[in-house]
């Protein structure tokens, strides 16, 4: 089921225009909200937690709110002063799909980035990053994810998940303070 979901959302990708050039020196410096998608694996999930003080840290001073499912609840830290979205079964069609209410929630922000920390092609997180308005879309790389986001990182492939994760917050963190210095 997988499979057909994931290749009508890239055809449906395909048929519509892309969004056009992005300046993503400016997109990074001047962004003031951020979402990001927690990884739906709760041992990715587990990793990427670790990384998230660095990508606060990236983009100090912008609103962020975070995506997770609810059933992660408990993993991350809602003391903080950051928005969160919680997905429940109930937000989620037979497809493995938004439905309408978990897409306006996402739409009622206007994103300027949206940081997807899945590692593999998740169907969910893909579309509500697609909807979701932002001028730019990162996410680590994967074949399946290249028509829905801009910024795709590629690590080499003999990394862990841990090391992905680190080059690409020291990357966003390279880009994001060069333009402000």
């Amino acid at each position: 089921m997988e499979k057909i979901v994931t290749s009508f959302l890239k055809l449906s990708a395909k048929i519509k225009k892309s969004q056009g050039v992005v300046d993503f020196g400016s997109a990074l410096a001047s962004a003031k909200s951020l979402l990001l998608i927690m990884p739906d694996n709760p041992d990715h999930f587990g990793i990427a937690r670790n990384y998230i003080s660095e990508i606060k840290n990236d983009f100090a001073g912008a609103k962020f709110v975070f995506l997770t499912r609810e059933n992660n609840k408990s993993l991350l830290d809602v003391n903080q002063p950051h928005g969160t979205i919680f997905v429940s079964s109930e937000d989620i069609n037979r497809l493995g799909l938004p439905k309408k209410n978990l897409q306006l929630r996402i739409l009622a922000t206007d994103f300027d980035i949206v940081i997807d920390l899945n590692f593999d092609f998740h169907p969910l997180s893909t579309l509500l990053c697609k909807i979701s308005h932002a001028p730019v879309k990162i996410c680590l790389y994967n074949r399946d994810r290249e028509p829905f986001y801009n910024f795709s990182f590629r690590t080499t492939s003999r990394k862990n998940l841990e090391e992905k994760y680190q080059v690409l917050t020291n990357y966003l963190g390279v880009c994001a303070q060069s333009t402000h210095g």
